[in-house]
């Protein structure tokens, strides 16, 4: 009866000691919270990281070691590829001299020695010395100043930088450091940018810069669109210039020497060329290359201002094209043209570099300056002005109204001649001083000089409000 007791009592107490141990099996986890080491296995990766760990990857190599290893507190395998090792993420090759593959299923994987990443879908190959595979996360980080190449659509793209982390999913590159993006448009410097292959777009931070021949750029952040060779330049954009261009008082000075040879003009053009440094900055910079039937242009958006020696160019958008030869400028258009004492103002401006001409909108004006102090001497205001350059004219079209220090003129046109400071009104043109208004066929006014001469038949209109 003793033994058929003691017999129960064995097997009543056996059975929540085994239920004990099937709850909490013996494994050392160290110092690490419980949970945050299980936060490394696969029951709580979300469900969508889930889903990632399915991707079907591909592993292999000329040469195989198989071991057992300690990572993360989890006894692992290991193996060791060699000679051609390689790890095919869907339809991207990862290439080392060696891989250590983590895990049957690739979970992660140490690449050393000739690091290549082929992603030919998305033309980018990805070049360094040591990297790191996670299939989890679909990234491969790659370190010791790797190299990107894109190629696609006859473009080719390098970005050297300090360390790259690709998202092998989307395309997608994020590069840390220094950086410098090389391509046949441009060669950009900056620190820490990202490559959206898919939107074929580079954003760089930190007041990139970049150099193209005789210019410098800059700005708050860059964006380089690879395929149409076009970049956009946020916060406090600049351009800085230098052009060479010829001495235009020489080559006047020398028109008149009709008797100087040919041989002599030229070994003084060379040797007076003038170097001339410009200034362009505004909120937003964007420049396109050319690309089929489109035209390159740069244009300044917010704020544009352009400086010279010599002028000084204001609006809210200046757009130039063809290779700066046409020049189009919208919103509180200002241009000061220091060397022939003149300022032009209006809501829209357009020049033709190559026809040297120039049409000035949308209430524009002349402000008549003095040569030495730049100050107003007067000003002349119409419906549209057009200034041709070789002539050194500008010619004033409908409703023109003219203001002096001591009078006021007005007519249907005039012409402004630049050398002379001479304004010729006509059109019915009218003229008032001190309160007295006369007429004429033609009025003659030199503003710098406040001085009017009337010709072709005089009429004293009288001091009539209704005349």
């Amino acid at each position: 009866m003793k033994e058929c007791l003691l017999i129960i009592f064995f097997a009543l107490s056996i059975k929540p000691i085994i239920a004990e141990v099937s709850l909490e099996p013996p494994i050392l986890f160290g110092s690490e919270d419980l949970f945050y080491q299980e936060k490394w296995v696969d029951p709580n990766i979300p469900e969508k990281g889930k889903k990632k760990s399915q991707i079907p990857v591909m592993w292999g190599g000329n040469s195989l070691t198989q071991e057992e290893k300690l990572i993360n507190g989890f006894q692992m395998k290991t193996f060791i590829l060699g000679g051609g090792a390689y790890i095919t993420h869907k339809n991207i090759q990862l290439i080392a001299r060696e891989i250590e593959i983590i895990g049957e299923d690739a979970l992660l994987g140490n690449l050393k020695g000739q690091v290549q990443v082929e992603d030919r879908e998305n033309g980018a190959t990805l070049i360094a010395s040591k990297g790191h595979y996670d299939k989890i996360a679909g990234t491969v980080t790659l370190e010791n100043s790797p190299t990107l190449i894109h190629k696609k659509d006859n473009k080719i793209v390098k970005i050297q930088c300090e360390s790259i982390v690709r998202y092998l999913d989307d395309a997608k590159t994020v590069l840390s450091g220094k950086v410098v993006v090389t391509s046949s448009d441009f060669r950009v410097f900056g620190e820490d940018a990202v490559f959206y292959e898919k939107e074929d777009r580079i954003d760089l931070s930190n007041e990139p810069f970049l150099f193209s021949e005789n210019r410098f750029i800059q700005g708050k952040t860059l964006s380089y669109f690879v395929k149409e060779g076009s970049i956009v330049l946020e916060g406090d954009a600049s351009i800085y210039q230098v052009s060479y261009e010829n001495n235009q008082k020489r080559i006047a000075d020398e028109k008149k020497k009709e008797k100087q040879s040919q041989s002599n003009k030229t070994e003084k053009k060379d040797e007076e060329k003038l170097r001339i440094v410009t200034i362009f900055s505004g909120n937003q910079l964007r420049h396109k290359n050319r690309s089929g039937s489109e035209d390159a242009y740069t244009s300044m958006n917010g704020n544009a201002f352009m400086f010279r020696s010599d002028s000084e160019f204001k609006a809210d958008e200046i757009q130039s094209k063809n290779n700066n030869q046409l020049i189009l400028s919208k919103g509180q258009v200002s241009f000061l043209d220091k060397k022939n004492a003149y300022q032009m103002e209006g809501g829209y401006l357009e020049y033709d570099k190559t026809k040297g001409y120039s049409y000035l909108s949308e209430k524009p004006k002349i402000l008549f300056l003095d040569e030495k102090t730049l100050t107003e001497k007067g000003n002349l205001t119409a419906v549209f002005i057009e200034r041709f350059e070789e002539k050194k004219e500008a010619v004033a079209r409908g409703d023109v109204q003219i203001q002096t220090q001591s009078s006021q003129a007005t007519g249907e046109y005039a012409t402004y001649y630049e050398k002379e400071n001479r304004l010729e009104l006509e059109g019915n043109p009218n003229l008032i001083k001190d309160k007295t208004k006369v007429s004429a066929g033609r009025i003659i006014i030199y503003p710098n000089e406040d001085r009017a001469i009337l010709t072709d038949g005089l009429k004293v209109i009288g001091n009539d409000p209704k005349n």
